[in-house]
């Protein structure tokens, strides 16, 4: 199956200097929807706060406070309340951790954590002196970027090899590999159930074609998709649908009715009534609003990056 809406193949930087850092606002109360990369991710939260959904876990940043995102893992983050809300996120392959040969580096310390033999810290937040260094390095990353002074790219490089160095005294070999193993191939089972979802949205899912796709009954597949998603599947299928009616909304030459049928909703009487469940408004309210001049905006990210 094809993965490509899932899985983000597209290059952060470029070949020379694959790292990239990007502002993230929530648009249509989404700040992104689930996805995994090969690159490594940090995140800091540089206003408000989010709910980040990683693998099977789910994890509340605020203000100032930072999360790391290792390599492949399924994660999506979406807002914790109504207020202002934006982060930053930090994205880089790991060969930029590495020296041109392989070395102690890459063998001692980055393949084991990437293969998951080294458990590393994942969230930052507490007033640690190792925790408070690993935030400050990120700041300094991300002000590096962007000013981008001569040298830049050699001051990001050392700041990522020293947020390692601090993180490691706090890591631990893993002791529980088979239970680790496992998780991690929960996680990757329920890709292509999610893939077929953002792929065919607007039209007719059946939970019996989802739950063929990985292999389970229908309702194993229902208690196993909420355990990792954390929605059930019409949760999550209706979710993405009204993210993606918000979008059609705001061309006030699609009919109602239309939008409803274009993202999925069989009956436009559902998609009212699913759409102000999950919105508190009604979809001719919500075009209302975008529409209005004077209406506020939650802000569009500058690119996004997850």
């Amino acid at each position: 199956m094809n993965m490509d809406a899932l899985h983000e193949g597209r290059m952060h930087g470029d070949l020379m200097f694959p790292l990239s850092v990007y502002r993230v606002e929530k648009v249509n109360d989404v700040f992104f929807n689930y996805h995994w990369h090969e690159e490594i991710e940090f995140i800091y939260m540089t206003e408000g706060s989010a709910h980040f959904y990683i693998g099977s876990s789910l994890t509340e940043l605020e203000q100032g406070e930072a999360l790391l995102i290792p390599s492949g893992q399924l994660h999506a983050c979406y807002p914790a309340n109504e207020l202002p809300a934006y982060f930053h996120a930090i994205v880089f392959d790991s060969h930029l951790l590495s020296s041109s040969a392989y070395d102690v580096i890459q063998s001692k310390y980055i393949q084991p954590w990437i293969e998951g033999r080294l458990i590393l810290p994942g969230i930052f937040r507490s007033t640690d002196s190792w925790e408070q260094h690993v935030r400050l390095m990120l700041m300094d990353i991300i002000k590096q970027f962007e000013i981008k002074p001569l040298g830049y790219e050699l001051k990001i490089k050392a700041d990522l090899l020293a947020i390692f160095a601090e993180l490691l005294p706090q890591s631990e070999l893993s002791s529980d590999l088979p239970r680790n193993a496992t998780q991690a191939s929960k996680i990757e089972r329920i890709k292509p159930a999610l893939q077929y979802m953002h792929e065919h949205y607007n039209q007719r899912i059946l939970i019996s074609e989802l739950a063929a796709l990985i292999g389970m009954s229908e309702g194993h597949f229902c208690r196993f998709f909420k355990a990792i998603v954390k929605k059930t599947p019409i949760e999550y299928l209706n979710f993405y649908r009204v993210e993606k009616a918000m979008k059609c909304l705001e061309d006030p030459k699609i009919k109602i009715i239309d939008v409803a049928s274009e993202v999925g909703f069989e009956s436009p009487s559902y998609f009212i009534k699913t759409f102000k469940g999950l919105k508190q408004m009604t979809p001719t309210d919500y075009r209302k609003l975008i529409t209005d001049p004077d209406a506020s905006s939650s802000g569009i990210p500058m690119e996004s990056a997850t």
